[in-house]
């Protein structure tokens, strides 16, 4: 598993810490306050009181030595600029930063940032499309109108072949896989690929590759 900084402790990096910490990373929650960091010490590998724009201070605590380095830091964007500014002086490895607004995350490139994220954005779309479109239980952007879906299996699929579907033909979307329940263990499982001979049964989700207008135009049909 990875060794993981995560720098500010508002709610974004309060729960990124937790999580990935919970999928058995190392982790290493930074803050200037000791409040967040008396209330996720329980939850991650380390946390310590400390200051990001303070380059020495990165170094000393070896982020240079770890896999990926979060700067989560909230409000203050110029100690997020700062941070990330110092995290390249020492070299670390792989830096991603939330960014508050688009010129905030052009600086934030340019200063060394690998990866930039829009937490409050990339949510707000989610949720956007979602309301938009109820049925869709998942969404993850690809590229331009391309994404790959979650649906579950409208009535009318239920008993019929992906072959007698033939969505790739009348929507130009693609089954990639089939997420159901195991009817002798009851625990979910996958079926990656499924030909053209497999049977939709009530209750499976399937997970699609395609474009929103694909998806709305089978909507409209079903």
């Amino acid at each position: 598993m990875a060794q993981i900084a995560v720098i500010g402790l508002g709610n974004f990096g309060y729960y990124l810490a937790r999580e990935l910490y919970s999928k058995g990373h190392e982790v290493l929650a930074i803050d200037v306050r000791k409040e967040p960091i008396q209330r996720i010490r329980q939850e991650v590998t380390e946390a310590v009181v400390a200051d990001g724009t303070n380059v020495e201070t990165l170094r000393a605590l070896g982020l240079q030595d770890l896999d990926v380095t979060v700067v989560a830091i909230g409000t203050n964007m110029l100690a997020s600029i700062l941070t990330t500014f110092n995290l390249r002086q020492i070299e670390a490895k792989l830096i991603y930063a939330k960014a508050l607004s688009e010129e905030h995350a052009q600086i934030l490139r340019y200063v060394g940032a690998h990866h930039v994220v829009f937490p409050e954005k990339d949510m707000a779309l989610t949720v956007a499309r979602r309301i938009h479109n109820p049925n869709m239980i998942d969404y993850l952007p690809l590229h331009e109108d391309y994404a790959i879906f979650e649906l579950p299996s409208p009535a009318s699929f239920v008993g019929k072949t992906l072959q007698q579907l033939d969505l790739i033909n009348k929507y130009a979307l693609q089954v990639i896989a089939v997420r159901k329940l195991d009817s002798k263990t009851g625990k979910e499982v996958f079926i990656f690929i499924p030909r053209g001979q497999y049977l939709i049964e009530k209750g499976d989700i399937l997970i699609i590759l395609g474009s929103q207008k694909g998806m709305e135009k089978l909507y409209e049909k079903h």
